[in-house]
């Protein structure tokens, strides 16, 4: 039998109802809905939808739904299960793509955006625009009040070699961190999403030495050679020109970035799995990420143990440090040559004016030659003062919070 909960609004099974009594079901998905870039939107997130309605999932976390339409979409398709949603808004062009749908009520919301973001100028990178940052849903789950975090960490987008960003992910993810521990005593908190970071790079274990939250993933699958648990460009994606495991992991294309972080020892994690692969009955993947599904159950009163201390051990500070360090030069440098290209551009726009005044050229081209320039010059002038400044005083101040761990850091 099943029926309409009157309190939370969601239907159920009343087999279903006592799982969903004694344990918390999460599932992380990045849903590739980049506007104008992402395949087939609309019947990837149409099977989306058909697959939530019948799963268990109490709870999920959805990045990469950009805009409105795309997340109402998503939103009325399920809330006959999923009574509760929140789409994040803050970016200039609208959303940093960050969606919570929960069978349960969200009692309180906060995003907290990144002081660190990316490129206003990187117009195809895209994350400044997005307004990227971490979103906080408080859930009134049954067992116990939920503090969910979601976030879409800067991208990689240089494969090969040294990335221009490292040093943004290293300033998010401790952000992010620290943002959590508002969280420390609460009973149940999971951090969750598309983190655009392996592993063993800096970025992820600063952010779990600083957060004391566990990688549920890992933790239950601790086997990296035989259990990598990868979510991207696996060979289950049907939207990479190659997918033989061989071809992807032989060249290192293969990567782990999608978590589900929580807080042990007050919540336990049976269950973790990499899913939602092909779409059954279709050629094609849900999504260009795999998601990531796990299961908690919380410990009852009075068997917690000693909570985990955050605390960031010295060889991670430093190698954070480092890589702080090594963006406040970059952008420097980046100062230097668009201050450069300034000059040059004033210059030329100052011989316009002076060959106009001499009329070697037609009125009509050197007025239009020197608004384009004086446009250019304007936006160069703009970055110079202040996005490059915001972003050496925001890059000073990361550094700065960072030597202070590494000096204390054991």
């Amino acid at each position: 039998s099943s029926g309409i909960n009157a309190e939370y609004g969601y239907y159920i099974t009343n087999n279903l109802r006592l799982k969903m009594a004694t344990s918390i079901k999460v599932l992380s998905l990045n849903m590739w809905g980049v506007p104008f870039a992402s395949k087939m939107i609309k019947p990837r997130s149409e099977h989306l939808i058909d697959h939530l309605l019948t799963s268990d999932y109490q709870i999920v976390g959805l990045q990469e739904v950009f805009t409105s339409w795309h997340a109402k979409m998503i939103q009325e398709g399920v809330k006959s299960i999923f009574g509760h949603s929140h789409w994040f808004r803050s970016g200039v062009l609208g959303s940093p793509g960050l969606l919570v749908l929960s069978r349960y009520p969200i009692v309180e919301i906060a995003f907290h955006p990144f002081a660190l973001n990316g490129y206003p100028q990187r117009i195809m990178h895209g994350d400044w625009w997005a307004g990227k940052g971490v979103g906080l849903c408080r859930i009134d789950h049954p067992l116990t009040t939920v503090d969910l975090y979601i976030t879409h960490i800067h991208a990689n987008y240089t494969h090969t070699g040294y990335d221009m960003y490292t040093g943004h992910r290293v300033a998010q993810m401790y952000n992010m961190a620290k943002y959590i521990g508002r969280s420390r005593d609460s009973d149940a908190v999971i951090a969750l999403g598309d983190f655009n970071c392996k592993e063993d790079e800096v970025a992820t274990e600063i952010f779990i030495e600083a957060s004391g939250l566990t990688d549920s993933y890992r933790e239950l699958h601790p086997d990296k050679i035989n259990d990598p648990g990868y979510t991207n460009d696996t060979p289950e994606c049907s939207w990479r020109a190659d997918t033989s495991m061989a071809t992807l992991c032989s060249n290192g294309t293969c990567k782990r970035i999608d978590y589900i972080f929580y807080n042990k020892p007050k919540l336990v994690c049976s269950e973790s799995k990499v899913v939602m692969g092909k779409i059954p009955g279709q050629s094609y993947s849900y999504s260009d990420h795999m998601g990531l599904s796990c299961t908690f159950e919380l410990r009852p009163e009075g068997s917690i143990p000693s909570p985990r201390v955050a605390k960031i051990t010295k060889p991670t500070a430093e190698t954070a440090l480092k890589a702080i360090a090594r963006s406040v030069r970059e952008t420097r440098a980046d100062t230097t040559q668009k201050l450069i290209i300034w000059v040059l551009l004033f210059l030329l726009w100052v011989g316009i004016i002076v060959i106009s005044a001499l009329e070697l050229i037609p009125g009509v081209a050197a007025t239009v030659l020197g608004s384009v320039i004086a446009a250019f010059a304007t936006a160069v002038f703009w970055y110079l003062v202040i996005l490059s400044r915001t972003e050496k005083a925001k890059f000073g101040e990361a550094f700065s919070e960072l030597e202070v761990l590494t000096r204390y850091a054991e």
